[in-house]
């Protein structure tokens, strides 16, 4: 578990950064929240790795699997096809899908409405 931690230097210091520089709310309840969902889609996908690496044989077979999942976590996230435009029979996937609720939780942070229409 010592990825813990580490994980929460890397979100903290990646937040002070990221945050600043896209220009959102200066509030300390929007940050931590930007921070929060930062640490655990970092934090998923961390262990998700770790997970692959495990499972397979070497750290060959796990990159081929760890790319064939996160296509598929694109693909059904709503970034790249919009959960209004998924057929519905692939839907329950959106859902499902972590990388879709970590994509909705950072759109509560965008102010202009033209651009939160894409969350």
């Amino acid at each position: 578990m010592v990825e813990i931690p580490y994980i929460f230097c890397q979100a903290a210091a990646y937040c002070i950064l990221v945050y600043a520089m896209i220009g959102f709310e200066w509030t300390a309840e929007k940050f931590f929240w930007y921070l929060f969902f930062t640490y655990f889609a970092m934090f998923y996908f961390t262990f998700y790795g770790m997970m692959t690496v495990a499972v397979t044989p070497n750290h060959h077979i796990a990159t081929i699997v760890s790319f064939a999942f996160f296509g598929i976590w694109n693909l059904f996230s709503g970034f790249i096809v919009p959960r209004t435009r998924m057929p519905v029979w692939w839907r329950w996937y959106y859902w499902a899908c972590l990388v879709a609720w970590t994509i909705y939780g950072f759109g509560e942070f965008v102010k202009d409405k033209d651009l939160k229409a894409i969350f």
